[in-house]
């Protein structure tokens, strides 16, 4: 499958024609293969994994593992849950007045979001244990680990990574019980559907490690260039607070209450700002499978066994998707004329069939409205927060990304930003809570 013929598709309304094509042009063959490379599990996960695929002949693991996320995460209550939780940790986390913020970001939230989706028995944020680092350890060498060739020699520390991950979720599953184990409605539905598929605690474990590339891998460079972005433009953040201030906050007294599920409907700038972060920042590649031979847009004939890749980078930067100011970091493209926004939209419509951070057709990640939440909130968080700027005095600058894995879109920073932070004017004394309403 990773060495045949590869069909490149670079249009919106090829990739339209590609969404409306799912049975012929599947994801699910590269769960199954990219997947064992990733995680490791062993050969009886394997067939499980591969029986009824694209439910050829009935269920099967991998679509009832989909559907599961994707109920699960749709869960409107269950999200603002999760997201509550992780300000609540990120809040109480150590924190100087000069911090290297790329991996201040990646420490906090490494703990603090894996903690609202395990519960308190998360094992990245057992002190002494050393998960959180192991999974960038396994993370930055990853490409290595997909080659799959002698990875105890060619990529030890990502191995290493890799088992000692393994084994801290499976202590972790041994002890789960469903119904008494604090965790997210999305743990506790994983767990359920690989009981009933017969995967082990070891299997599930290593499953596992799959999942955390997707709560982590692509969200701490999002967070992380969404807060660079608006503290990068005065205008744009002063904006932002203005909105958050005047929809979201409650003040009494000393205490000021962010509300997340306000801020999420409500806070329509702030939401298109992480969309257009996405679209500068998200720059790999989906990937589907040629099941059968399909016609696509009645134009290009796709022979079965082939692969077709959709890289956003090319369709986030489109002329004709996105007007000539495709490489300006422009919020207001994403705004509609009654979000109450007092910023020039622009005259050109864009063709959001190119905008594709999270996939699209039926293949859109099932993360994608917590993830979209979480970097609202701890953005929200951080700008009503703190005064930011570069400690060594020089004006803001956006580092390049620096792409470090096949199996991510959103790439680390090429170096980290010193920042110094104090708590602003008038907010000093303030303690913050936060509610899911």
């Amino acid at each position: 499958m990773l060495n045949g013929k590869v069909y490149v598709v670079t249009t919106p309304d090829l990739v339209s024609s590609v969404n409306r094509s799912s049975r012929a042009l599947a994801f699910n063959p590269f769960i199954a293969q990219v997947g064992k490379r990733i995680t490791g599990h062993d050969e009886a996960a394997g067939r499980i994994i591969q029986h009824n695929l694209n439910e050829e002949n009935g269920p099967g693991y991998v679509p009832e593992i989909h559907d599961g996320s994707v109920t699960a995460l749709a869960d409107a209550k269950s999200v603002l849950d999760m997201t509550c939780k992780v300000l609540q940790e990120i809040s109480d986390f150590e924190q100087e007045s000069e911090i290297n913020l790329f991996s201040w970001i990646q420490r906090a939230f490494t703990r603090c979001g894996t903690t609202a989706i395990y519960g308190p028995d998360n094992p990245l944020a057992q002190e002494g244990e050393g998960l959180a680092e192991a999974f960038w350890d396994f993370d930055q060498n990853l490409n290595l680990i997909i080659l799959d060739i002698l990875p105890n020699i060619l990529a030890p520390k990502a191995d290493s990574a890799r088992s000692k991950l393994g084994s801290g979720f499976q202590k972790y599953f041994e002890q789960y019980r469903p119904g008494e184990t604090e965790s997210s409605k999305y743990t506790f539905t994983r767990h359920s559907i690989n009981t009933k598929y017969g995967l082990d605690s070891w299997n599930a474990a290593r499953l596992e490690i799959g999942v955390l590339l997707g709560i982590l891998a692509n969200l701490v460079p999002a967070i992380f260039y969404t807060i660079i972005h608006i503290y990068h433009d005065k205008e744009l953040l002063t904006h932002i607070r203005e909105e958050l201030e005047s929809t979201s906050v409650i003040n009494s007294g000393i205490t000021r209450t962010l509300k997340i599920a306000a801020m999420r409907e409500k806070c329509n700038l702030l939401h298109a700002t992480f969309k257009e972060v996405l679209r500068h920042h998200a720059l790999g590649s989906s990937a589907r499978y040629v099941r059968e031979d399909v016609m696509l847009d009645n134009t290009y004939l796709l022979k079965k066994g082939m692969v077709v890749q959709i890289p956003m980078a090319v369709l986030h930067k489109s002329y004709s998707a996105w007007g000539e100011d495709t490489s300006s970091f422009r919020p207001s493209r994403f705004l509609k004329d009654n979000d109450g926004v007092d910023l020039t939209k622009g005259d050109f419509k864009p063709n959001l069939a190119a905008y594709r951070p999270f996939g699209g057709g039926t293949h859109l990640c099932p993360g994608r409205h917590l993830a979209t939440s979480e970097t609202m909130a701890l953005t929200a968080y951080m700008v009503l927060c703190f005064s930011m700027e570069p400690a060594d005095g020089e004006p803001w600058e956006i580092p390049r990304s620096r792409q470090e894995s096949l199996a991510t879109n959103v790439f680390p920073p090429e170096h980290d930003i010193r920042v110094r932070l104090k708590k602003r004017e008038g907010n000093e004394s303030v303690r913050w809570e936060f509610s899911a309403s």
